[in-house]
């Protein structure tokens, strides 16, 4: 796990305390949305603005929740290698440099085989290996806060041949999503060797490269990122020479956007900004698409007041989401579409015209349905909170530090809630203790939070909502039989932390669906209406964001570009135009 963020906090005060000389001004915050350089970019080099104010970098794994932001994932998608990519159009393929040929080989036990390129390798040297598919595999096992963790809970095995370049992967079960697993792909080699390992190494960079760009310098109090690109790639270069990746001011890349010094903006504007784009950008610069993620209210399903259903089925209640909508969207109408299932986003459950066909499946908004729900939880009014043996309900609500929006949508949270007698306490905290801290820990009773995703439903919602592998139903279970007919039981250990199920969700009916849905037996849909009645989060809205580009780069717009609802639109830009 990362380091306490108080315990960094006192080492920098007393690194400072004894080195700094007195009377000098405060450092500067790494907001990442200080200034915009108006130096221009060198011939060769493509400037992306991306949202400075919307929070700050917190790492680079793509595999942390913790870590997830639109800078992350675009430098993931042009650093690291992946046995499969998704085009522009939605379609998905191998990556031929990366992966020579891969198809299933054996149905029982189902086997999917990859046979690696000769000279596919790291950035130092070391080859793309066998090795590269079982770190990553057996770390997202025990990870706190991870995603897309549930089809590596299939694999029983992974098999090395031919130096490593031929990799069998044996599955417990038929798993038709095989093609969504080990993309991308982290350099195992220095993650085993490196002080702090996975939870720490690509805190401020990914330091190896196994695609087109390596990532040379990233600034923690500007935010920019700079990637050049991979001299030691062994296929086809990238067109573009560099990559720079500009944190800003929405309003002040837009005015080096105009000026011409960044080619490209990506990013959710509050009302005002997202005006002044539709005035200044010409609409075939300029296209909205959702992001692979959903804002939504985590509820501690395993421990605490939130573990009772009726108490969650009053949170929901009490709630306005149409006013949280407005806070987590900053009055932006498009910023965000409205969340109708629980294992599958707006963007897949949509309408001709794009928008969401219908609201939740649940009381919201509601006073006289919530206090019904915490009467049957056992509650009642003592004129200005509810309480139960005299006890006051109380909730801690976690969320991310330096998120202005979710902040909003915090204190929104903690006013509606109070309306109907639930008092709640705010706790802040930077995302990588927030998620892998505290919530994977079930310390705090709700946290609102930005939770990327995957493309494929079924283990999307295995990874959010299935049962722990020390529960006997959890899939790839480390549960022990009895020998005497009894139920399994778990071997006992110390607390595990929840790896992609940040809930600590375990529905024995839902868990079945859960299942049969990730080997292909069941649509997972079918889980959704029990998920809606347990309640275990409260997904809010979809963001959308704003892709605009310079006129040189109206050809990257032309086509279809589904595909970047889930890779986001920087994943192609080795093949864009060179200026």
């Amino acid at each position: 796990m990362r380091r306490p963020g108080w315990l960094i906090a006192v080492v920098a005060l007393l690194t400072i305390t004894a080195c700094t000389p007195p009377n000098l001004p405060a450092p500067i915050a790494p907001t990442g949305g200080t200034s915009v350089s108006s130096a221009p970019p060198a011939p060769g080099t493509l400037v992306v603005g991306l949202d400075g104010t919307s929070g700050p970098i917190t790492g680079f794994n793509p595999y942390a929740v913790a870590d997830y932001s639109p800078a992350s994932q675009a430098v993931a998608s042009l650093v690291l290698p992946s046995a499969f990519v998704m085009a522009a159009d939605g379609s998905v393929g191998t990556d031929a440099d990366v992966v020579d040929w891969v198809a299933v080989t054996s149905l029982n036990p189902f086997t999917v085989t990859y046979l690696l390129d000769r000279k596919a390798s790291w950035s130092d040297g070391t080859p793309i290996t066998a090795e590269d598919f079982s770190y990553l595999r057996d770390q997202l096992l025990v990870q706190p806060g991870t995603v897309a963790s549930a089809g590596y809970r299939l694999i029983s095995a992974i098999r090395s041949r031919d130096a490593g370049k031929t990799v069998d992967v044996e599955f417990s079960a038929p798993f038709p999503d095989w093609r969504s697993l080990f993309s991308p792909l982290l350099p195992s080699h220095l993650l085993k060797d490196s002080p702090g390992g996975w939870s720490s190494a690509l805190d401020s960079d990914l330091p190896l490269s196994g695609n087109r760009y390596r990532m040379t310098s990233y600034d923690p109090v500007t935010g920019q990122v700079a990637l050049a690109r991979n001299d030691k790639y062994w296929a086809t270069p990238p067109g573009p020479a560099a990559v720079v990746l500009r944190l800003g001011r929405p309003s002040d890349l837009l005015a080096a956007f105009n000026r011409g010094d960044v080619q490209a903006l990506w990013f959710a504007p509050d009302a005002a900004t997202a005006q002044d784009i539709a005035d200044q950008v010409p609409g075939d610069q300029r296209t909205a698409l959702p992001t692979p993620s959903s804002m939504q209210l985590v509820m501690n399903s395993a421990a605490g007041p939130t573990a009772d259903v009726d108490i969650r089925t009053a949170i929901a209640a009490g709630l306005d989401p149409t006013a949280l909508a407005g806070a987590l969207t900053a009055g932006w109408a498009d910023g965000g579409r409205t969340v109708t299932s629980q294992v599958a986003l707006p963007l897949e459950a949509s309408g001709d015209d794009g928008e969401a066909t219908a609201g939740p499946p649940i009381v919201t908004n509601d006073r006289v349905a919530a206090q019904a729900a915490l009467t049957r939880a056992g509650y009642s009014s003592n004129g200005l909170y509810v309480a139960r043996a005299g006890q006051i309900l109380r909730l801690r609500l976690g969320y991310p530090s330096g998120r202005p929006r979710l902040a909003a949508a915090a204190r929104l949270i903690q006013q509606q809630l109070g309306g109907i007698g639930i008092e709640v306490d705010l706790f802040p905290d930077a995302a990588p203790d927030l998620i892998e801290n505290n919530v994977a820990a079930g310390t705090l009773d709700l946290a609102l939070i930005d939770l990327t995703r995957g493309s494929t439903d079924s283990v999307a919602a295995a990874t959010a909502f299935g049962c722990p592998r020390t529960d006997p139903s959890g899939i790839g279970s480390t549960a022990a039989p009895a020998g005497d007919g009894s139920p399994p039981t778990t071997p006992a250990a110390a607390p595990v932390p929840r790896t992609g199920n940040l809930s600590g969700y375990c529905g024995a009916g839902t868990q079945r669906v859960l299942v049969e849905g990730l080997t292909g037996q069941l649509p997972v849909a079918e889980a959704d209406p029990g998920l809606w009645v347990d309640l275990p989060v409260f997904p809010l809205i979809q963001p959308q964001a704003v892709f605009a580009v310079a006129p040189t780069l109206r050809p990257v717009l032309v086509g279809d570009h589904s595909g970047w609802s889930w890779t986001g639109p920087l994943a192609g830009l080795a093949g864009w135009p060179v200026r």
